[in-house]
């Protein structure tokens, strides 16, 4: 879920120090792109995000994102839990809502690696993600993060999220596809004001495979979300 992805990036680069909890407060402001959506896509229905992390030597808890960190350096792995996927609710479509995907985590300098599968058996499927990035420091203060990843989406996840159930059909008509292959785009800023404040910029750009584009709740080939965060180290 593109959220979900911002907490965590918002949050990476705050503090290099272990055992730390952080707290504060953020907006996601997500580009509309579902046909008549009724409800916040966001996983809680909210864009103004009270923020409360820790950051352990292993355990990592960034809002509904969880990871426990296996191996760390160059080459680290990690197991995760989050919630992903957008909600919706429009007409007569049953509300589609966020689901917690578990799986792992893999990066090698500048490539990473995800899998994740569906615990909470909303979508129940599974997906994939392998991207590159690296996070680049100006002087004392300023981080960089760019990003470009290729995200794999099951037949599960697809229908689940963007097709038309026989029972739905009306407003929309009847809807059916196969796996996707979306692009991300991601770049984030952050700015260390002094020791425990930080405020970090991120935006985010998911265009999507054509099976997505050409259901009939897609409005958009593509959208972006972008949030600002202001964290403090306790």
């Amino acid at each position: 879920m593109r959220s979900c992805f911002i907490i965590f990036m918002a949050i990476l680069g705050i503090n290099n120090s272990y055992a730390k909890f952080i707290s504060g407060i953020g907006y996601i402001g997500p580009e509309e792109y579902r046909v008549d959506n009724e409800i916040n896509p966001l996983p809680f229905g909210l864009s103004l995000i009270p923020m409360i992390a820790y950051r352990g030597q292993r355990l990592q808890v960034y809002g509904p994102n969880i990871s426990y960190v296996l191996l760390r350096g160059p080459v680290s792995f990690s197991l995760n839990a989050k919630a992903f996927g957008d909600r919706y609710k429009a007409r007569d479509l049953s509300q589609r809502d966020t689901a917690v995907n578990a799986g792992v985590s893999l990066r090698l300098l500048f490539l990473t690696l995800k899998y994740g599968a569906d615990i909470s058996k909303v979508y129940n499927g599974n997906t994939a993600e392998v991207g590159i990035g690296w996070r680049f420091k100006f002087g004392d203060s300023w981080f960089v993060i760019p990003g470009l990843a290729k995200e794999y989406l099951n037949e599960s996840y697809v229908n689940y999220y963007f097709g038309i159930d026989a029972d739905e059909v009306g407003e929309f008509s009847f809807y059916e596809a196969k796996t996707a292959v979306n692009d991300k785009l991601r770049l984030g800023v952050t700015y260390l004001i002094d020791s425990e404040n930080s405020l970090s910029l991120n935006y985010s750009y998911r265009k999507f495979d054509k099976v997505v584009y050409e259901s009939p709740t897609i409005s958009k080939e593509g959208y972006a979300t972008w949030s600002l965060f202001w964290s403090y180290s306790l």
